[in-house]
């Protein structure tokens, strides 16, 4: 199967889908584990809670991959631009930052800010 490689107006575009899918599972698992943060639980319960928010977050996963979408990490994602990723994590408004095929997300630049790096190294 061929890797999708998404323009940067395409991962834009197909955002609203992403964070829509992200908050409904977010949501989830987020009260899930707030109940087992806020209640003694017995332990059979507990695990099952804990298994529940493992599922949630499969299904999340499944599903930002049935798009052509890389998941990175927990509520993490990369569009394959096809010299790197744009990266987008739940709570940012929009695709803005971006990253090599060799770096992670703590080397994420603005988009843009590594070309204008490269261009004035050039001079």
């Amino acid at each position: 199967m061929t890797r999708k490689v998404w323009t940067l107006d395409e991962a834009k575009e197909a955002l609203p889908l992403v964070k829509d899918i992200t908050s409904e599972y977010y949501r989830k698992s987020s009260k899930l584990a707030d109940e087992i943060r806020n209640k003694i639980l017995p332990e059979n319960i507990l695990e099952e809670k804990e298994e529940e928010i493992s599922s949630l977050v499969q299904a999340w996963s499944n599903e930002i991959l049935s798009l052509g979408i890389d998941v990175k990490g927990l509520w993490l994602v990369d569009f394959d631009n096809g010299k790197g990723y744009y990266c987008w994590t739940w709570g940012e408004e929009d695709v803005l930052y971006e990253h090599g095929y060799n770096d992670g997300f703590r080397s994420r630049k603005l988009i843009g800010e590594s070309r204008e790096e490269k261009n004035d190294s050039d001079q």
